[in-house]
């Protein structure tokens, strides 16, 4: 079963797996010095992209601006009210609310774990919740640590003894050497998808040639970027 991955910004991604279609973090309008968000023109070409329709469900790991948007995700669900809405905040009447130190939702057969997990820089997120997630659909699971700090052995209970088809990092996690050893250590995956990358003309401090250059080194898995809008990899 193959598992496709289309970007929109930061960390925002569409994952399509077994005909199910789920967006994490894809929808936010807040610029944030050094990194990328949903211009109006992106905006529009968003709404109109493949894979940016018909969602079965919009997912947020936490509501921090750069991830999340309450306007933006009312109007994805007047485009698709049948979405189902699932976040660690409670922003809408007919959400799914994310809460406690783990919560389970089942989406058209694939089963989301969320995880509570530090933050990078635990003073930004002291009053918003932060989950990562593990996506499992037949035998592929797919791990999506969110912004979860960098070797944070917070994550080794979710991981352990878990063989990942795909885990979607934050680029920290190669282009730091703890990042890159925790990788090796302690993440089974086939394929690692590196995000939260900003676009050409964001690229104040040239976190794209590090990443590129720091993916080289990476001796566990093969490694994907995703650093364009709207770019997409699939995992055969």
């Amino acid at each position: 079963m193959s598992i496709r991955v289309t970007l929109s910004a930061n960390a925002g991604v569409v994952i399509e797996t077994g005909g199910i279609r789920i967006w994490v973090d894809a929808l936010h309008d807040v610029q944030v010095p050094g990194f990328s968000t949903l211009r109006a023109q992106r905006l529009r070409q968003l709404w109109t992209a493949e894979a940016f329709q018909s969602p079965d469900a919009i997912v947020y790991t936490h509501c921090h601006p750069d991830h999340y948007s309450q306007q933006l995700t009312t109007e994805a669900h007047l485009r698709w009210p049948k979405a189902r809405l699932i976040l660690p905040q409670k922003e809408f009447a007919e959400q799914e609310l994310v809460s406690g130190d783990a919560y389970t939702a089942v989406v058209e057969g694939a089963v989301l774990h969320f995880y509570r997990l530090p933050h990078e820089s635990q003073h930004y997120t002291a009053d918003v919740s932060h989950y990562g997630l593990t996506i499992t659909h037949g035998t592929e699971v797919i791990l999506l640590p969110g912004d979860c700090a960098v070797a944070s052995p917070a994550l080794l209970p979710l991981i352990a003894g878990q063989h990942f088809r795909l885990a979607l990092l934050n680029f920290p996690w190669i282009t730091l050497r703890k990042g890159r050893e925790f990788i090796e250590q302690h993440i089974r995956a086939d394929h690692i998808i590196v995000d939260y990358l900003p676009f050409v003309e964001d690229d104040t401090e040239h976190f794209r040639a590090a990443a590129v250059s720091e993916a080289e080194r990476l001796r566990s898995g093969c490694t994907h970027i995703l650093d364009d809008f709207l770019q997409a990899a699939t995992i055969p």
